[in-house]
């Protein structure tokens, strides 16, 4: 691959969603990306269902492309042995299991910086590598009850609503991403590597943002305010004649807009409603009179009445209609991925688009293993000593394989 990140080797050993995503964006961008799996069971998420095609978990799927699998059991000193040499060889170490586990295989920071001092070490955790709770498990339904986050989703009085997204895994995995590359601008000047630190819960409480500084301003508690903004009766979601439509009106000369497209002039200029303190104080009456009014027309409409005054609106689309529009086709978020002996598989496509040097889709989510005699041989390993890892259980070579076979150079 040739993007802005080739030539860079980065091994993960990571599950399920936070490491994996990390990982798998950097080797959208060109990373030479090697997935360290459990012998025989590998992530997690492989057996998490439904699958493709029977084979595949769509979990597993969407998290990683463009990486290779290698197994190997951490638990044994030859395999720890082989992670040792392959992480010695690598820019970058991926982790997100629990703190303190790749230490206890021997694979612990210090040892990985003295071996390798131009190591980037990334440990997603939990709740980071210090505190109290540093060793605790976590993941993203209990991140987002503990960091507050399902404290102000779902609808006033009611009970607490997760997010739909995976936004505690995939916020931490996108701000591990974010500390890896400027580790590596850091190592250009310094020539050293460094450890990046963070966890589902840091990622939460950035994400609050403007919910931790209105409290620690006011003293008052955020709580739920359904498809809207406790801040603002002109920003959320009305039901129209036939569905749901999102009107975001969040400045003066938008709330005129949606005066002119309701046909209420007046509320222009009403004393309960004339600025944005006022709509805030009259919350709920103009949350009704709003409501009121969309009631009486369709979707199609008010989006055309809406948008001619300049008004932001948008159905709530579902996952169907989102991936069948037009823009999101424009922009390729949408990728197709040939599973070789499986068939096509469709996924979110790159997210970042680079005018000299491109992210691309070069490998497809690889099978449990289907790499580590490739991965070995680049590192060394002679096949007569990959064969004999394998027949004892410290590595596992991909499916087919019998005892006593040379491995494939396909891998």
């Amino acid at each position: 691959m040739s993007g802005p990140l080739a030539g860079l080797r980065v091994v993960e050993v990571g599950v399920a969603m936070a490491g994996p995503y990390c990982a798998m964006t950097l080797g959208d961008f060109g990373a030479e990306v090697v997935k360290i799996e459990r012998v025989g069971a590998g992530d997690d998420s492989r057996s998490w269902p439904p699958h493709f095609f029977g084979a595949m978990g769509y979990y597993y799927g969407s998290a990683n492309r463009n990486k290779r699998s290698v197994a190997i059991d951490l638990k044994t000193p030859e395999g720890a042995g082989v992670a040792r040499r392959l992480i010695k060889g690598a820019d970058v170490l991926v982790d997100n299991y629990r703190i303190g586990a790749l230490a206890r295989a021997g694979l612990d920071w210090e040892g990985l910086q003295a071996a390798n001092p131009r190591l980037i070490y990334c440990a997603i955790s939990g709740f980071g590598a210090t505190g109290p709770r540093a060793e605790e498990p976590a993941n993203d339904l209990f991140m987002q009850a503990y960091a507050g986050g399902m404290s102000i989703t779902g609808e006033e009085g009611g009970g607490p609503v997760k997010m739909g997204m995976s936004v505690a895994d995939i916020g931490a995995g996108m701000l591990a991403t974010i500390g890896v590359m400027m580790a590596v601008e850091a190592r250009h000047r310094t020539g050293r590597g460094q450890r990046v630190d963070t966890s589902l819960l840091e990622g939460q409480m950035s994400m609050l943002a403007h919910f931790v500084t209105r409290y620690f301003a006011s003293g008052e508690v955020p709580g739920p305010s359904g498809s809207g903004a406790l801040t603002s009766p002109t920003y959320r979601a009305y039901r129209a004649a036939d569905d749901w439509i999102v009107i975001s009106a969040f400045n003066q000369r938008m709330w005129r807009g949606l005066c002119a497209a309701l046909e209420r002039p007046e509320w222009v200029d009403d004393p309960r409603f004339a600025d944005a303190a006022l709509r805030v104080a009259n919350r709920l009456q103009l949350i009704d009179l709003i409501g009121a009014a969309v009631a009486t027309r369709r979707v199609a409409e008010w989006e055309m009445l809406l948008r001619s005054n300049e008004v932001p609106c948008c159905p709530i689309n579902r996952i169907d209609r989102v991936v069948a529009e037009e823009q999101v086709a424009a922009r390729g978020m949408v990728a197709e991925i040939d599973l070789p002996g499986l068939g096509a598989m469709r996924m979110a496509g790159l997210p970042v688009k680079l005018s000299e040097t491109p992210a691309a889709i070069g490998l497809p989510p690889p099978r449990l293993g289907q790499h580590t005699a490739e991965v070995m041989r680049d590192a060394g390993y002679a096949d007569e000593e990959i064969n004999a890892l394998a027949r004892r259980g410290a590595i596992g070579l991909d499916e087919g394989w019998r005892d006593g076979d040379q491995p494939s150079r396909t891998g």
